[in-house]
């Protein structure tokens, strides 16, 4: 019986009978225990319904992993409950309901950088420049505004100076177009949710009856949106259930609002508060450490983690002479661990504040070989061939969407360039026809008999026809091979293309995993199923790699030794936070987390001088450090020893070792002109490949100029540069 595993605090919590009830679930206090033994105390002794059961996870991986757990507990039962995150959920309710708000139910799902190509379409109309407004800048704004539920003609109201002005204008015209394409962002699965259910109270009143219980993890984590969308629904029978914890409240820069969870016994005067205050995960050393930092904040509930695990080893602390020397001091007591206890590689993980920190971890990894994993790098659908053939099924599954025709039309070459596409785009307007039935009319008159268009609509139509007679995995591999895309990149033949070529095979590869597990599973299921994953859903602990990522990538994952480097105030407490009292508890918050996902050992690390920028600095350790009460910390004094930075041009490449690409390089102390001599190869992590052309200066002072594939020319300091040679 699924009860009798559960302590007493959480056996409370999943017993608990009706009306609205917040879960304090401290760090590793068995919350995903909690939520699914609930669902089945619901189904199983309650007799509810699972499908009028609305659980809520942040991430994909987390509903995979509790609907796993549901089938052991209440079988096949699982699968009619709605469970999964809430744009997963959000496209779910529209797709049922599209009808009602004048939508077709076929909706493509944006990503960013569809989001941002739509925004510089959107401004080129409007004529407003690029150079002045940054289409970034202007698109973050307008995610903000969907994160707070603000609709365009509201925004336009709350415009009260020039940029604000420009970027509802922008934003009117960026929504009109999604509407035209039929497509919606991430904010759209929340913020049209909310309107429809405001908009139409007999749809209202359906869901509110239709769903009993409501269940919310992560609820410290909600923006507005997301708290109206959840409360509309949970206002019927008023069975919301929130699980979390303010102190692990990290997301304020992507819109999560703190106070939702903070002031839930305000929206709910009569909720019980439950706190899980027992910790299964780390050791009483690493809980008391983590509980004497967060409890310096004033943003918070209060509660005390506790454990029966052992006390285990004090937290250490080692400040380095700079960042190489933080990194070899990893490796150190990484591989003295290894000797001393039964660990692997991916027992391992080194978390930073920033992305950039990773590279000097990189080189000396991979010096040492070690293999390893980045959570957070360049993700398999953000690659630009597997954007491009996501773009070509997209248009398929939705030929409005006018954005994914303007990426593929043309790619492979076809002769059809922007003056062509202008003119199809005149006759779309005219017509009101979708832009690619212009096409189709325009070749119908022989206007584009010198294009290969014939060609490309040739492979969508065959497509379609396929649609139900061959599986969607050999449909997609025939669709890239008829259309020529296959072709270009095996054709350009270079590493690089045939890389592509690999890339592309293994996407089949996914729409045929897809398709196993999702038998019955539509085009359209599997373009939302990618257009929904995360960074941490991609995330694997299988092999036998240690884990690199950011903080904020941390989030949900435990490892037994973890350390916590870049302990520098500036860097961790972040500069944007220094002189802002929320924005140090943020940070404050983000070590507590990364604090607790240790299980057995946790090192914290910083360095004297880093170089920041092209700048060396020296450092002062972090202000989290001071925080540890004494007892729980043991500080090792830094020695004064440097790495030396020079390299050979022995390098080569292995696929094995790590998810991350990455090149395998051995250093010698050998001259610094050899290694960077003209007419060499070397590899820039921004600029891709490139060959040194010139070179100036001696030892430190040498400067080389690349020609770098994409970007051409650049001027580099060797000093300051991340280059690396390549053979």
């Amino acid at each position: 019986m699924f009860l009798k595993s559960l302590n007493p605090k959480q056996t409370e919590a999943v017993t608990f009978g009706d009306g609205p009830l917040l879960i304090l679930a401290g760090a590793g206090s068995g919350k995903t225990r909690v939520l699914t033994a609930r669902i089945a105390y619901l189904v199983l002794k309650k007799g509810v319904p699972p499908e009028s059961i609305l659980a809520v996870t942040f991430t994909n991986k987390a509903a995979g992993e509790m609907r796993e757990r549901l089938v052991s507990l209440i079988g096949g039962q699982a699968k009619s409950l709605w469970l999964g995150t809430f744009h997963s959920l959000g496209l779910r309710l529209l797709r049922k309901e599209a009808r009602a708000i004048g939508r077709d139910t076929e909706l493509t799902v944006y990503n960013d950088d569809d989001q941002l190509a739509l925004i510089k379409e959107a401004m080129k109309e409007l004529s407003i420049n690029e150079k002045t407004y940054s289409p970034k800048a202007i698109l973050a704004r307008i995610n903000q505004a969907k994160n707070e539920n603000i609709s365009h003609s509201e925004y336009l109201t709350y415009a009260d100076d020039f940029l604000s002005e420009r970027v509802a204008r922008i934003y009117s015209l960026y929504q009109k177009k999604m509407r035209e394409f039929g497509c919606m962002d991430f904010g759209d699965l929340i913020c049209e949710p909310i309107s429809l259910l405001k908009n139409n109270p007999g749809i209202l009143k359906k869901y509110q009856g239709h769903f009993s219980y409501i269940l919310v993890d992560e609820y410290q984590d909600t923006n507005k949106a997301q708290y109206a969308f959840t409360n509309l629904l949970a206002s019927g029978t008023r069975n919301l259930l929130a699980v979390g914890d303010p102190d692990q409240s990290i997301y304020a820069w992507r819109g999560a609002d703190i106070s939702n969870i903070l002031d839930f016994e305000k929206d709910y005067p009569d909720a019980a508060v439950l706190r899980l205050e027992q910790n299964y995960r780390s050791t009483k050393n690493i809980l008391s450490a983590a509980n004497s930092v967060i409890k310096k904040n004033k943003q918070r509930l209060e509660k005390t983690l506790w454990t029966e695990n052992l006390d285990g080893a004090p937290i250490i602390y080692e400040e380095a002479q700079d960042e190489y020397n933080e990194a070899e001091t990893v490796i150190k007591k990484l591989r003295c661990l290894i000797k001393e206890r039964p660990l692997s590689y991916k027992d391992f993980a080194v978390f930073y504040r920033t992305n950039a920190q990773s590279r000097v971890f990189e080189e000396r990894l991979i010096r040492e070989g070690i293999p390893y994993t980045i959570v957070g790098g360049v993700k398999f659908y953000d690659r630009m061939e597997i954007r491009d053939a996501l773009a070509y099924l997209r248009f398929i599954a939705n030929p409005n969407d006018s954005l994914s025709l303007k990426r593929i039309i043309n790619t492979p070459p076809r002769g059809v360039g922007a003056a062509t596409i202008e003119k199809m785009k005149a006759i779309s307007d005219q017509h009101g026809i979708p832009l690619f039935e212009a096409f189709k009319d325009a070749l119908s008159r022989g206007v584009l008999q010198k294009t290969k268009v014939a060609r490309f609509i040739e492979a969508c139509e065959d497509f379609k026809k396929g649609l139900g007679t061959l599986s969607l995995h050999e449909l997609a591999l025939r669709l890239l091979e008829d259309s020529g895309y296959m072709l270009m990149w095996q054709e350009e033949g270079s590493e690089e293309a045939l890389e592509r070529v690999e890339n592309l095979f293994e996407f089949t590869s996914a729409i045929k995993d897809f398709e196993a597990a999702n038998p019955e599973a539509a085009l359209s299921e599997f373009l939302d199923h990618v257009a929904l994953i995360s960074d941490i859903d991609s995330y694997e602990d299988k092999a036998d790699r240690m884990t690199l990522m950011t903080l904020h990538s941390a989030k949900g994952l435990e490892f037994k030794v973890v350390f916590l480097a870049g302990m520098e105030e500036g860097l961790f407490p972040h500069s944007r936070s220094i002189d802002d009292p929320d924005g140090i508890e943020e940070e404050r918050r983000l070590c507590y987390v990364g604090m607790t996902r240790a299980r057995e050992d946790l090192f914290l690390l910083s360095a004297k001088t880093r170089t920041i920028y092209g700048e060396t600095r020296a450092q002062v350790r972090s202000r989290f450090i001071d925080e540890i009460s004494p007892e729980f910390l043991k500080i090792i004094e830094a020695e004064d020893r440097r790495i030396k930075k020079t390299y050979t041009d022995e390098v080569y490449y292995t696929k094995e070792d790590s998810q991350a690409v990455h090149l395998e390089q051995v250093f010698h102390d050998e001259p610094l002109s050899e290694v960077w001599r003209i007419g060499a190869k070397v590899k820039h992590p921004s600029f891709g490949i490139g060959v040194i052309k010139e070179r100036s200066g001696r030892g430190e002072d040498m400067k080389v100029t690349v020609s770098f594939k994409d970007i051409g020319l650049k001027k580099l300091a060797i000093k300051y540069a991340p280059l690396t040679p390549v053979g």
